[in-house]
């Protein structure tokens, strides 16, 4: 029996062999990294999708608690602050004022859903429309609907146009150091009691 190595056509063939081998080896592993990669990122979407849906991280902006500062805050009776952040008018009433249907508003520091409760347009602050268009002469400043004109009063509350309901609001607290604090995900309704006006915080 011959000890030779083995040479020639048939050591090619070994040869080639083991080498196709190694690229089937090779192939397969790519493909179980590449199936486990594919895997692992599906799974961190969806976690990430689940702790965002339930709020378990910790959210800023609109959705979560939203800081405003003394200097950012209007004076009794001044013109409402748009706040982009937080998606709100902050009005700061001066006594009965935005009270339009006699409820015993007091005034203080109201934060309005700046959302048409009609078809989810921004409605804007219009510092010179006069309220005799929609019954109330002589009321200069009101939220306006662009979009089929549904009109608020200062306090939010609904007087004309296809709205059903008063403009939303969300909570207020004031802090130790003058500024508030504006909870965003606490959103009352406009139809809710009590009506809009009560629910001014009292600020100085």
């Amino acid at each position: 029996m011959s000890n030779r190595p083995t040479s020639g056509p048939r050591a090619g063939r070994i040869e080639q062999a083991r080498q196709q081998e190694a690229r089937k080896v090779a192939r397969r592993s790519f493909l179980r990294v590449s199936a486990f990669a594919g895997l692992t990122l599906f799974v961190g979407g969806m976690l990430a999708s689940f702790l965002a849906f339930f709020n378990l991280r910790s959210p800023t902006g609109f959705g979560a608690p939203v800081t405003v500062g003394p200097g950012e805050i209007p004076g009794p009776g001044g013109t409402p602050e748009r706040n982009s952040e937080g998606r709100f008018w902050l009005v700061n009433l001066d006594g009965g004022e935005g009270d339009v249907q006699g409820v015993g508003g007091t005034g203080g520091l109201l934060a309005l859903y700046w959302v048409c409760p009609h078809l989810g347009c921004t409605v804007p602050w219009n510092p010179a429309f006069d309220g005799g268009a929609v019954g109330h002469a002589g009321i200069v400043g009101w939220f306006r609907c662009p979009c089929h004109a549904s009109t608020y009063s200062k306090a939010g509350v609904r007087v004309f146009g296809p709205a059903p309901r008063s403009m939303d609001t969300f909570d207020v607290e004031v802090n130790a150091d003058g500024s508030i604090t504006v909870n965003t995900s606490a959103i009352t309704s406009g139809a809710a009691d009590p009506p809009n006006p009560l629910r001014a915080i009292p600020y100085s």
